[in-house]
């Protein structure tokens, strides 16, 4: 849009007020980073369910590897790749660590947006603020915005791993009761930690050790659903499959 006829063109105020290139750049500076990001999401839905994905997945599998170096173990050495693709399933907790704060900032990007969006009815303040800023983009936002959730879910994921590990040293968890193919008998009743598509993790709580049994050398097991403190509790002597009744 030109200005008025008789304006003065070096009045760079009155020049942006009447809707230039400065004000439509300001205006596109003060897009949310909400709308952008829902932008992105409708051009591009299946890239970003897969980005998605892929995100809380590794976040998932930081969260075993946080939460078995607490007992030394490494969990790449008995992992398969299908292991990888489905930790965010066996830890779905993790995807409430993803959305809580995705939802709260979205919600607030937008609540800034109504509160300080102008229009061409509404031009801006001749003052300039901190949306007038060249390097203040939607896109610099939305990807600040991303690495914060990215952020707050991995600690929150390390912090669970945390209490995991140290609910299980203190004896609570899962208990399991099997029957071995190998021939190895204890006279302690383990706690469940974890598995994966070859191995089962067990901890030992009056020993404190780790055990890792390979699924073939197992026949059966037995796990109680229902966490239980094991500190106090009577020995229990797992039945040997190999031996005659």
């Amino acid at each position: 849009m030109s200005p008025r006829p008789g304006g003065d063109v070096s009045n760079s105020s009155e020049f942006a007020t009447m809707g230039s290139g400065e004000f439509r750049a300001s205006l596109e500076r003060r897009r949310s980073a909400s709308a952008l990001a829902l932008d992105i999401a409708r051009r591009h839905t299946a890239l970003v369910l897969a980005l998605t994905y892929l995100t809380v997945t590794v976040v998932a599998r930081m969260a075993d590897v946080w939460f078995f170096r607490y007992f030394r173990i490494n969990i790449f050495s008995y992992s398969d790749p299908e292991d990888f693709f489905t930790a965010s399933m066996k830890n779905s907790v993790v995807w409430l660590y993803f959305l809580v704060p995705a939802f709260l900032l979205l919600l607030l990007s937008w609540f800034m947006s109504r509160r300080s969006g102008p229009s061409p009815q509404h031009p801006p303040a001749r003052r300039p603020s901190v949306f007038d800023a060249k390097w203040n983009t939607p896109g610099l936002r939305l990807a600040l915005g991303v690495v914060a959730v990215v952020a707050i879910a991995s600690l929150a994921t390390g912090m669970r791993a945390n209490r995991r590990a140290n609910r299980v040293r203190a004896g609570i968890g899962r208990p399991v009761t099997f029957d071995r193919t190998d021939g190895v008998t204890y006279n302690e009743q383990p706690l469940l930690i974890g598995s994966t598509g070859g191995f089962f993790f067990l901890y030992y709580v009056q020993r404190k050790v780790t055990e890792i049994v390979p699924v073939e050398n197992t026949s059966l097991m037995t796990v109680d659903l229902q966490q239980k403190s094991v500190q106090n509790q009577a020995p229990l002597i797992s039945r040997d499959s190999n031996r005659p009744e």
